[in-house]
C-alpha cells in the first residue's frame, strides 16, 4: 500500500525543514535503503520533503527521522489518501503559491532521480499518472493563469524596497529558483551581478553581470538588495563577513530563498540591514492564492477525474482476464471510471 509521510511548510517551520533538505549523497544512500523496503520516491524542495513509499509507517518514519538526526511532525497518509495526496501535489493544489509551475518540474526531477537509483519497479505508473495528471490541470484551468512563484515574490519585494531600479546581488545554485529568480529581475529592470554558479541559466547572455563566487563578499557594499538561493548545506553569507564587507551605510535587503538557509540569521540584526526568509513570504502568498480560488476547485475536480481514470485503468490491467470476460463490468469501466474502480475495490481491496 502507498504511504506518504511529509515535512512541509504548514506543518513545520523553516528550522525543522532545514533537517530534512536532504542534499544528493544523503538522497543515494536513502534509496539504496528505500530499493530494500519496496521502493519509492523521494521529493526535497525548499517547502517540503515528500516521501511516498510501499513499507510500512514505523519504517518510514525511522528512515526519514535517522537521516534528518531528529524527529518532526509529519503529515502521513496510505492507500487512497496518499494517492490523493501525490496527484493534488503534482497539480500544485499543495503548494505555498497555489498552482506554481515549479512543483511539477521537481516532481518530474524527483521521479527521474528514483527511476535512476531502481526505486520506482512496479509504481512507474503512478508517479506518470500524477504528473500527467499536473499537465492536465495546467492545460484545463486557469490555474496557472496569475503565474507566480517564490523567485516572483522575491522580485516584487526587492522592487518594493528599492521603490522601482535597484542593484542586486543574486547568489544562485544550479536548481531552478535561481535562474526564475534571475529572470523575474532583470524584467523589472533591475541591475543584477549574479554569481558563476548562476551562469548556468545564461547570466551574462541574459543582461546580468557575472561575478565570481568568491567575490560575493566584495560585491556587497555596492548592492542594494541580495537574494540568495544555492543547495549549499551551510551559510554563504557569514554574519561578520557581511559586516565588515559593508563600507557605505545604507538600507539594504537580504532574501534568502534556500532551505537550509544561506544567509547568517545575525545579518538581519546588522544595521541597516533587513533579513526575510522563504517562510516569510506567507502572506504575499495568501494574497496570490485568494485570486485562484475558483481554479483550484475547478483544479480539483481535474484530480478526482484523473484519480478515478488511474484507479480504472490500475484495476483492469491487473484483473484484465476478470473484465475481459464480464460484460458488465467491460460496460461500467467505459461508461463511468469511477463506478468501475469502486466495484474493483469491493470486490479486491485497496490494491497497491
Amino acid at each position: 500500500m502507498l504511504r506518504c509521510l511529509s515535512v512541509h511548510f504548514e506543518n513545520a517551520p523553516l528550522r525543522v525543514r532545514e533537517k530534512y533538505a536532504f542534499p544528493p549523497q544523503v538522497r543515494r544512500e536513502l534509496y539504496a535503503r528505500l530499493k530494500e523496503l519496496g521502493g519509492g520516491l523521494l521529493l526535497v524542495t525548499c517547502n517540503r520533503t515528500e516521501l511516498y513509499c510501499f513499507c510500512s509507517e514505523e519504517a518510514a518514519r525511522t528512515l526519514l527521522f535517522g537521516a534528518a538526526g531528529a524527529e518532526a511532525p509529519l503529515f502521513c497518509a496510505e492507500g487512497g489518501a496518499a494517492r490523493e495526496r501525490l496527484f493534488l501535489l503534482a497539480a500544485g493544489l499543495c503548494s505555498m503559491l497555489v498552482g506554481e509551475d515549479e512543483i511539477l518540474h521537481q516532481l518530474k526531477n524527483a521521479y527521474a532521480e528514483a527511476q535512476a537509483a531502481g526505486a520506482t519497479k512496479g509504481a512507474d505508473s503512478l508517479f506518470q499518472a500524477a504528473i500527467a495528471c499536473g499537465r492536465r490541470v495546467r492545460a484545463e484551468t486557469k490555474l496557472s493563469e496569475y503565474a507566480c512563484s517564490v523567485a516572483t515574490l522575491a522580485a516584487n519585494e526587492v522592487t518594493r524596497f528599492t521603490r522601482g531600479h535597484g542593484r542586486v546581488l543574486l547568489v544562485g545554485g544550479s536548481g531552478m529558483v535561481g535562474g526564475a529568480a534571475l529572470r523575474n529581475l532583470l524584467s523589472a529592470g533591475h541591475t543584477v551581478a549574479a554569481t558563476e554558479r548562476t551562469h548556468a541559466f545564461g547570466a551574462s547572455a541574459a543582461g546580468a553581470e557575472t561575478i565570481a563566487y568568491a567575490e560575493r563578499y566584495a560585491a556587497l557594499d555596492r548592492a542594494d538588495a541580495v537574494v540568495s538561493c544555492t543547495a549549499s548545506p551551510h551559510v554563504v553569507f557569514e554574519a561578520e563577513k557581511v559586516r565588515r564587507a559593508i563600507r557605505t551605510a545604507r538600507e539594504r535587503l537580504f532574501l534568502d530563498l534556500a532551505v537550509p538557509p544561506d544567509i547568517d540569521p545575525a545579518v538581519g540584526r546588522i544595521a541597516g540591514c533587513r533579513l526575510k526568509n522563504i517562510d516569510d513570504f506567507r502572506a504575499e502568498a495568501e494574497e496570490n492564492n485568494a485570486k485562484k480560488r475558483a481554479a483550484a476547485e475547478r483544479a480539483r475536480g481535474v484530480v478526482a477525474a484523473c484519480l478515478d481514470e488511474y484507479a480504472a485503468g490500475e484495476a483492469a490491467r491487473l484483473h484484465a482476464a476478470l473484465v475481459r470476460k464480464d460484460g458488465a463490468l467491460c460496460a461500467l469501466k467505459k461508461r463511468d471510471p469511477a463506478a468501475f474502480a469502486a466495484e474493483m475495490r469491493a470486490r479486491f481491496g485497496e490494491g497497491r
